[in-house]
């Protein structure tokens, strides 16, 4: 049999192989879009866009609904952090007037009730504003506890001020205490003012160098902790 060589496959040479170059990813991904955009259906021509935008920015989370332009809630954010963290801030302030008063109810309670000083009992705030004694107390340490709680004019307006500004300031703050979910109706569930100023108090250092009797960042971090405890995040 004759096999005429001119019809048999040619074996391959590296220099007569031509590869097709590989697809350019962004440019076919800009062309699907502008396919994508070309077939969407508008019922009438969409309105010509301003060259500057002036309108407010509305932002949504899940706390709440902002309507507000950029630079207002910067404004709000930056006061807010001054607020809540700076040494004077409404919170650091607070806490900083109620120690007196503390001290001198406490010095009340150790001097009438001395039982108590052993015992794992706290301070929080209700919805109409009482001060609560919590923790592991009999009911009649309990009722003991809250007439001189409430006998302190000083220490209860003092906590109420540190509730009304942290509720107000959380809401533009959502990096620090604003992450958490605390209300008006959960509020005492999640702070122990007892536990709060007993962990914030300067040492000598301190109050040598700053001259306050509380230490604002150890104040932070208790804050955090409590929060941490006893509050869901979002």
């Amino acid at each position: 049999m004759k096999v005429n060589s001119g019809s048999l496959p040619q074996p391959l040479n590296n220099q007569n192989v031509t590869l097709e170059s590989p697809i350019n990813g962004k440019a076919l991904l800009e062309t699907e879009l502008k396919k994508l955009a070309d077939d969407v259906y508008h019922e009438s021509a969409p309105p010509e866009l301003n060259q500057t935008y002036t309108k407010p920015l509305t932002m949504t989370s899940s706390q709440i609904d902002i309507t507000k332009t950029v630079d207002d809630y910067m404004h709000e954010l930056a006061v807010a952090t001054g607020e809540l963290y700076l040494p004077g801030g409404s919170l650091p302030k607070a806490v900083e007037k109620m120690l007196s008063p503390y001290d001198s109810l406490l010095s009340d309670v150790n001097r009438q009730n001395p039982s108590l000083a052993n015992k794992n009992w706290g301070i929080a705030i209700n919805q109409s504003g009482a001060l609560e004694a919590t923790g592991t107390i009999t009911d009649f340490e309990k009722e003991f506890l809250e007439e001189r709680l409430n006998n302190s004019e000083e220490l209860v307006s003092t906590i109420a001020d540190f509730k009304s500004n942290f509720l107000k300031y959380i809401v533009p703050e959502n990096r620090g205490y604003g992450r958490y979910d605390v209300t008006a109706d959960n509020f005492s569930d999640v702070f122990d003012f007892r536990e709060m100023l007993e962990s914030s108090r300067s040492d000598a250092d301190f109050k040598k160098t700053w001259e306050y009797e509380t230490n604002w960042l150890k104040l932070t971090d208790n804050i955090l902790s409590q929060l941490k405890r006893n509050a869901q995040s979002f």
